[in-house]
């Protein structure tokens, strides 16, 4: 099945694509170039064709291209067992770029519906010591969880998070960046009143001021309080 598969991923790989998307990833992650779209009509035609439960056996280990994984991540999104949770335990620990943790809980759309399984399940990534497990719960935050229930819960997590690397850092500021657009004076208050790591509230900020949905007031507004913060803390 690897074997075929690949073939078929190296028929519409590009070259062009491939040197493109090889300067947004790190060094180490191997690429063929094919586009996201191919992807995921690959991805639906194995489904189709009731391929997808025999590519979700391999071993995610001896894949290596990354289009090979994240072929996987959306198959086993889309997967509809009753093992699913604990599938997606055993694949995101193999998650090894911003990528492939992005675009697959973008597919998990089940989530929205199984909020407390999804979250039960997988905040203890939070306590991690990989940086792309604990993207995944973050960009899974953003994604399904900017809610009047879990709110606070995401406060509390950030306010104790521990960051590894930089691909965590940056997914916990785009989430409260995120969480600013829907609930612009609690995040604001947490922002300006919580110790948070300095890159992340940076940034975070920085995210805010960049966003079409944020009026230009409130962005002032917002880096003159930042302003007074960090000054503050000086």
């Amino acid at each position: 099945m690897r074997t075929k598969v690949l073939t078929k991923l190296q028929q519409e790989a590009e070259e062009k694509y491939q040197k493109f998307s090889a300067k947004l990833l790190p060094a180490n992650i191997k690429l063929l170039g094919v586009r996201i779209p191919k992807l995921r009509q690959l991805a639906k035609q194995m489904l189709k064709e009731n391929e997808a439960e025999e590519y979700l056996r391999l071993s995610v280990e001896k894949f290596e291209y990354q289009e090979e994984t994240m072929l996987y991540s959306l198959l086993l999104a889309q997967n509809k067992d009753a093992h699913k949770i604990e599938r997606i335990k055993n694949f995101v620990p193999h998650i090894n770029s911003w990528a492939v943790c992005d675009i697959f809980c973008s597919c998990l759309k089940d989530a929205k519906k199984q909020q407390q399984i999804y979250w039960d399940s997988f905040k203890v990534y939070t306590q991690s010591s990989k940086e792309y497990e604990i993207r995944f719960f973050y960009v899974l935050a953003l994604s399904y969880f900017i809610n009047d229930e879990y709110l606070e819960k995401i406060f509390l997590l950030i306010q104790q998070q521990k960051y590894v690397g930089f691909y965590d850092k940056m997914a916990v500021a785009w989430l409260l960046s995120m969480m600013y657009v829907k609930y612009p004076e609690k995040t604001e208050k947490f922002l300006l009143n919580t110790t948070l790591d300095e890159f992340v509230f940076r940034k975070s900020i920085s995210k805010i001021c960049d966003s079409y949905q944020v009026t230009k007031e409130a962005k002032i507004h917002l880096r003159t309080l930042a302003s007074k913060k960090a000054i503050k803390n000086n």
